[in-house]
């Protein structure tokens, strides 16, 4: 999944997040030193009589996550572990019971799978997923080359997808992120970590009664990726999702989030009150159709009810722009309108009558043949007052002689 020597995995002294490239120096994040994975005494444990853990592959705030194998038939699979420091704290184990109800709830192949939970020896929940082998989508945006217009768009599309069974289920991910999205080495992208998820009530369109897990001041989620309306917390809804989607479909497009800055209130204060440049503002080099620019926009909003209503529609959308996108490329020059267009609604950028449009719409070819046609019936029909005038002068031709005037 993320490698496999226990010695290439480092710790940022500070968010706890590890990594496994050696040029890394400080966390990316937040700039905190790194330290070396120390000797792990879980490695060899046998959790729940049947998972024999095997190496670790990474760790996060709360968590941690290992390599395990399942006794007896061996399949390989990722057990996520409550850092042993957080064992005697009800809130992180809250967050693993939740983390387990909302995803084994989610009916999706772009959703990682939990296979099983339990609780260790030592008193700390886990949890049992599929084995993912490929990358986060952060560490694919930190290595070269960049992503593409068509990859980016195929991401997207997966992630859209993922939250369409999610908010179909009655789950808001609320920390849609580059971290939480896994690139299989098979095409496939799965969106992972739903610890922070939120249940609603899909039909009332309200949230389900869960005890609160978070401080009254703290805000939940990161900040770069985070709805207005989860900033102010005047709502939550499955619209905040898609603002994130947003966040990251721009930030893959042009290698940066819309709106950074290096503390947390300054990019939240820009979420607030900021419209994000146009993509090919950014990067006038990018071959992109409008319809993407109105994409990105309408996921952008500052209201959650300006956005798209639903995820399967953003995810028709990509599709559809992923298709004008790989037609492009098997064209010598790409159409690269600045022109804003609804790509689900061509209808909408014809303001002509319908009569006018199709006149105006007519082939070429089309109107030479018709040219043609009336000047062949022309001289069809000059040709036939010839032949009659020459068959009426043969059987009556005309009389030389004198003129008689009429008796009266």
């Amino acid at each position: 999944m993320y490698g496999s020597a226990q010695a290439q995995i480092r710790i940022c002294t500070q968010c706890r997040a590890s990594y496994r490239d050696p040029e890394l120096r400080v966390c990316p994040r937040d700039g905190g030193a790194l330290t070396v994975w120390e000797e792990d005494p879980l490695i060899g444990e046998v959790l729940g009589d049947r998972y024999q853990i095997v190496e670790p592959l990474g760790q996060g705030g709360m968590g941690a996550v290992y390599l395990a194998e399942r006794l007896p038939d061996e399949l390989e699979v990722a057990i996520k572990i409550v850092r042993k420091e957080h064992r005697h704290n009800p809130t992180v184990h809250e967050r693993f019971l939740r983390e387990v109800r909302h995803t084994s709830s989610i009916d999706s192949p772009n959703v990682v799978r939990i296979l099983d939970s339990g609780m260790s020896p030592d008193g700390r929940a886990y949890l049992v997923m599929e084995l993912l082998q490929g990358e986060s989508l952060t560490e694919r945006l930190r290595r070269p080359p960049a992503l593409g217009p068509y990859e980016a768009l195929h991401i997207a599309r997966d992630i859209a997808r993922a939250l369409a069974s999610a908010h179909a289920a009655g789950v808001i991910h609320r920390d849609l992120k580059p971290d939480n999205i896994f690139l299989c080495n098979d095409g496939t992208v799965k969106v992972v970590d739903f610890g922070i998820a939120k249940a609603f009530a899909h039909e009332a369109k309200r949230m389900v009664d869960e005890p609160s897990l978070t401080e009254a001041h703290r805000v939940v989620g990161t900040p770069v990726y985070m709805a207005p309306e989860v900033i102010t917390k005047t709502g939550l809804f499955p619209a905040s999702d898609l603002y994130a989607l947003g966040v990251i479909l721009y930030e893959m497009m042009v290698g940066e989030p819309p709106f950074y800055e290096r503390d947390a209130i300054g990019t939240m204060y820009r979420h607030l009150h900021e419209t994000p440049q146009r993509l090919r503002e950014v990067d006038e080099r990018l071959n992109i159709p409008g319809g993407l620019e109105t994409l990105v926009r309408d996921l952008l909003e500052k209201r959650p009810e300006d956005r798209p209503a639903e995820a399967s529609d953003v995810g028709r959308r990509l599709q559809a722009l992923m298709r004008i996108v790989r037609d492009n490329e098997r064209r010598p020059e790409p159409q690269t309108s600045g022109e804003l267009t609804r790509v689900w609604m061509p209808k909408d950028r014809d303001s002509k009558p319908s009569g006018q449009a199709a006149i105006d719409a007519e082939p070429a070819p089309a109107r030479r043949r018709v040219l043609v046609l009336a000047i062949a019936a022309a001289l069809a029909l000059l040709l036939g007052f010839a032949a009659t005038a020459a068959v009426i002068y043969l059987l009556h031709p005309p009389d030389t002689g004198t003129v008689q005037l009429p008796s009266r």
